[in-house]
Parts: C-alpha cells; sequence; structure tokens
C-alpha cells in the first residue's frame, strides 16, 4: 500500500501507516470522518478521510481498494478494520496530517456522547483555510501544506 501511493501520486514524499485509537475505531466501523474540526479544513481534509474496503494485508484486493477510496487531494484513508493510512510530500505533513485526523475522531466520539459531531459548513470550511493561509503569510502560525 505505501509503493501504491508512491506510484500513483508523485508528489508523495512520505506515506505513513497507523493504528491511531481513535480513527482506528472509526476504520472498525467502516464510518469516514467528516470536516467538523476546523484544523481538517485547513490541511486538506475538507471532504472528510474516506474508509477503504477490507481486503487481507497486502493483498491486491486491498490495494484496489485503498486506490479506489482515495479522494484526490485529500492525503489520508482509513483502512477499513484496520488503521489509517496517510501520504504527503514530507515526513513533517504526514505526520501532522495525522495527528489532525486522529484529533478529529477523538472530537468525533467525545461528541457522540452529546448529540454527535456537526459538520463545518461547506462555504466556511475555504474560509477556514484562508484564514490559516493569512495568518501563515504574517508568519503567526505554521503554514499550511496546501
Amino acid at each position: 500500500m505505501h509503493t501504491a501511493m508512491y506510484d500513483d501520486s508523485p508528489e508523495v514524499g512520505c506515506v505513513v501507516h497507523t493504528h491511531s485509537p481513535y480513527a482506528t475505531a472509526y476504520a472498525v466501523a467502516h464510518r469516514r470522518i467528516e470536516c467538523w474540526v476546523e484544523a481538517m479544513a485547513m490541511f486538506g481534509l475538507d471532504s472528510g478521510v474516506p474508509v477503504a474496503g477490507y481486503g487481507p494485508r497486502g493483498s491486491a484486493e486491498a490495494i484496489a481498494r485503498i486506490r479506489a477510496a482515495v479522494i484526490p487531494g485529500v492525503p489520508a484513508v482509513l483502512l477499513a478494520n484496520h488503521g489509517v493510512l496517510v501520504f504527503h510530500r514530507t515526513p513533517d505533513l504526514a505526520i501532522l496530517i495525522g495527528s489532525v485526523v486522529e484529533e478529529a475522531a477523538q472530537a468525533g466520539i467525545n461528541a457522540a456522547g452529546l448529540g454527535g459531531p456537526v459538520e463545518i459548513p461547506e462555504n466556511l470550511r475555504a474560509a477556514a483555510l484562508q484564514r490559516a493561509m493569512a495568518f501563515a503569510s504574517r508568519g503567526t502560525v505554521q503554514s499550511s501544506p496546501s
């Protein structure tokens, strides 16, 4: 699966696979992580994190399902009944995206006890990214991976 991400996207310089507990819970439940945390909008996950259907580890079926689930421009995918796959230009960005995915998953699980997480309205997701870029241009926060 690592090689497939490198082959499919020449800009990818790092692929990270984890079993982070909250995101893996979504993968086990076959539930995508939606854009309910601002950081997701800021770091290229405004479409949410899709779930690739299950296939035995390393099998052609697993790789095909991962490839089919990847959304162009979205640097992560949940692996059904397994874990998380994150891919980006650099190791730092891949780790950052993995952290954002895990944070969103944790927030979603915590919010479930309060009626469930609420997605950021689509029109405001772009605004969150634009604000982050404005802050970054002024040197006040880490720049976004876009």
